[in-house]
């Protein structure tokens, strides 16, 4: 279970520690590390993890996402309203892609599958293998590559990024058209690396991208 913050009489506590000597000493994105995962990050894991989240905080107004938030704030929604219709875009095609992608990774690694027959298998099936392939970025994801780049120069294990990287291969072998590793790909990488549950995928995508949703709704209230 993930840590939360309880009380015992008039303090407040994270896990059995002072949560106001907690909130002076850790970054945010240290405190969202732990919350989550219940590990204190080393400080490789999280410049690595503050990396995703300042990655994933927003991708324009075209967003399935963000298209919501602005719809709702220009009908009138208020900003809770209006964040929550974006949120509920989020999906396993739009930023949701991280756990399904994550499940996939440990199945290869744990040999419960093999690449080639793992892709021949979504592909006869004219699924979408999770954490590949994106609308605008069609030979390079940069934000992915950045992510990669930056795990193995931490000094983590490339394990989990290899067998991305013959997903990708595979991919574009059998169905002759590349599908880039993109940005949900390598986040699963890297969780992954960090040997998180795949089901926390999705909870660091809507941390990342909340702040986004909230700045759209503002840029499209703001009256002059």
């Amino acid at each position: 279970m993930a840590k939360t913050v309880k009380h015992d009489d008039l303090k407040s506590l994270w896990g059995s520690e002072d949560l106001l000597e907690v909130a002076q000493n850790r970054s945010f994105a240290g405190v969202i590390f732990e919350l989550l995962s219940e590990k204190v990050p080393t400080e490789e894991q999280l410049k690595v993890f503050e990396l995703i989240l300042n990655l994933s905080i927003d991708h324009g107004a075209e967003t399935p996402s963000a298209t919501k938030v602005i719809e709702s704030a220009k009908n009138g929604g208020t900003i809770s309203e209006a964040v929550a219709s974006g949120i509920l875009e989020i999906n396993d095609t739009h930023g949701g892609a991280i756990e399904p992608a994550m499940e996939v990774l440990y199945k290869i690694k744990s040999s419960k599958l093999k690449v080639q027959s793992l892709v021949e298998e979504y592909l006869k099936e004219d699924k979408r293998l999770p954490g590949f392939g994106h609308r605008i970025y069609k030979e390079v994801d940069p934000r992915a590559e950045l992510i990669l780049k930056k795990l193995v120069e931490s000094g983590f294990s490339d394990e989990f990024a290899k067998i991305g990287r013959e997903i990708e291969v595979a991919l574009e072998s059998q169905k002759g058209q590349k599908l880039v590793l993109n940005i949900d790909g390598a986040i699963a990488v890297v969780l992954c690396t960090f040997g998180w549950e795949a089901r926390l995928g999705k909870a660091v995508f809507l941390i990342a991208r909340t702040p986004g949703l909230c700045a759209h709704f503002l840029n499209s209230t703001t009256t002059i």
